[in-house]
């Protein structure tokens, strides 16, 4: 059974009491709304959005849970198994397909025009809500942000190497070759020991957020049109791309993970806060952390290695289980979680930004962008969250195979002595493969 029941009167009262003390507290509902934490600010901002949807409604009660990022859609399949699914939760579009696919998520289509203006949504926010099944368009889940890399930078290391600040302007971004002579300059190495890299996490391990653009900004493409089947994984564009990334950590410019004892897919902000590195390849969502922190804090935009640079940005969607039994207050609560309302103060602290355009217009701008978070010419990016693609990944079925498959077969790369040729045949092959199972 969910976990969503009516909470009823457990004292005993004199009968002319009792009958309205009982009917206040059965009318009260119980949802559960659970999320991935970004940061402990993350959850603490949820919490406070949580209690103003509770105050505006009376009859509702939210229990708010959190799972681990890499854990939480497992668990929510485990949870669903067994009936004792979330009314409502965080979902990545990339499992979107799969969730659709199993029937797991209620359909938003008739209830979407009612709450929402399809048309404010940025162009890749509309095309990640709209799912074709069945030849025509349905809607599961609702954004309310975008999050894309971005290049964070200290910008006292900078000063001190006489480096020039990443730039925020598209006319001005640094080349491939640029990027790598400023950080062999911010690279710092005495007796055989290297004190400070100059960069990081362009081989991210959480879903291969930055990886996935460098390979689209080189050309690179890993899936046919509809993404029913991988094509590209072994172009010359992709293993251009690979080796570049790869010689950033065998050239001395950028850690091995392991090697200093640091998960960057749980924490790859630690790098940055504590001087390890002087620039940080990382989602937008770190600025909040990174903001909190008072450090010498600066953003500017990757480098692009050719051809024209395609931006990428996701985020996660509020999705209803298909299992709910209370499916009103379950939209009720979406609408409450996508609206600017609980938004605002989330793009005021750093940690999403905006997939309205209308949170572009001037006026609307004052509401949340705040110089004190917000790192100098960061406006000037905007087009990295307003004109952005969807990842690769957003647009596939058998998400967990294919992660797993390309997980392992790049860390063969990246970190031992695997050759590409070998390597992305193979890959392309398995993924194949994964992609073709019902």
């Amino acid at each position: 059974m969910p976990n969503l029941r009516l909470i009823a009167a457990a004292c005993v009262m004199v009968p002319s009491l009792m009958a309205p003390l009982q009917a206040i507290s059965q009318d009260k509902i119980e949802l559960t709304f659970m999320s991935w934490e970004a940061s402990p600010l993350e959850s603490a901002s949820i919490r406070a959005g949580l209690k103003d949807f509770e105050q505006a409604n009376p009859d509702v009660r939210v229990k708010y849970v959190t799972s681990p990022f890499a854990q939480h859609h497992s668990k929510l399949r485990t949870m669903m198994a067994a009936g004792t699914a979330p009314d409502v939760f965080y979902l990545n579009p990339d499992y979107q397909r799969d969730f659709v696919a199993n029937g797991q998520l209620l359909d938003l289509t008739d209830a979407f025009p009612k709450y929402w203006d399809l048309k404010d949504f940025t162009p890749g926010s509309q095309k990640n809500i709209q799912l074709e099944v069945d030849g025509k368009k349905h809607i599961y889940g609702v954004d309310v942000c975008n999050v894309g890399p971005v290049l964070f930078y200290n910008k006292k290391l900078f000063d001190e190497a006489g480096v020039p600040y990443p730039p925020t302007k598209l006319a001005d971004q640094w080349s491939w070759d640029q990027f790598v002579g400023y950080m062999r300059k911010l690279t710092k190495v005495q007796n055989g020991k290297t004190l400070q890299y100059g960069t990081a996490n362009f081989e991210e391990g959480m879903n291969l957020y930055t990886t996935q653009e460098m390979l689209a900004s080189n050309g690179a493409t890993w899936f046919n049109a509809d993404f029913s089947k991988a094509e590209g994984m072994d172009s010359p564009q992709t293993k251009n791309t690979l080796e570049k990334i790869k010689a950033l950590r065998t050239d001395g410019l950028a850690p091995n993970p392991a090697s200093i004892g640091l998960d960057t897919t749980n924490s790859p902000t630690q790098l940055l806060l504590t001087g390890r590195v002087a620039t940080l390849f990382m989602g937008s969502y770190g600025l909040q952390e990174l903001a909190a922190s008072h450090m010498e804090l600066g953003a500017g935009l990757p480098p692009k290695m050719s051809g024209t640079f395609t931006p990428m940005s996701s985020c996660n969607m509020d999705a209803v289980w298909s299992g709910t039994k209370h499916p009103e207050e379950a939209i009720k609560l979406v609408t409450f979680l996508t609206s600017m309302k609980f938004a605002i103060p989330l793009y005021k602290a750093g940690l999403w930004m905006p997939n309205r355009l209308s949170m572009y217009q001037p006026d609307n701008l004052k509401s949340w962008y705040d110089p004190a978070v917000y790192p100098k010419g960061w406006i000037d990016m905007q087009s990295l969250w307003t004109h952005s693609d969807l990842r690769w990944f957003d647009q596939i079925r058998h998400t967990d195979e294919v992660y797993n498959i390309i997980s392992d077969s790049l860390q063969s790369y990246l970190y031992s002595d695997a050759k590409l040729d070998d390597v992305l045949p193979a890959m392309q092959s398995r993924v194949n493969e994964a992609m073709q199972q019902q």
